[in-house]
């Protein structure tokens, strides 16, 4: 079974750890990488693209 790392909100923290954990995924054994915005503001919709782009998988309710 690959092991899930899933990150709260990606503010001040969550937003660097979301990227390391993407970016040293494998280094780390994680096999996927989620993440969960709270409050989506269309200012934000960059951030959300480009963390996708480093592999991470955007959770919603």
């Amino acid at each position: 079974m690959s092991k899930v790392a899933h990150v709260v909100g990606t503010g001040t923290i969550g937003e660097p750890l979301i990227g390391i954990l993407s970016t040293f995924r494998e280094d780390f054994g994680i096999g996927e990488v989620t993440f969960h915005k709270r409050t989506p503001l269309l200012t934000d919709r960059s951030k959300v693209v480009v963390l996708g782009q480093k592999g991470a998988r955007l959770c919603v309710d």
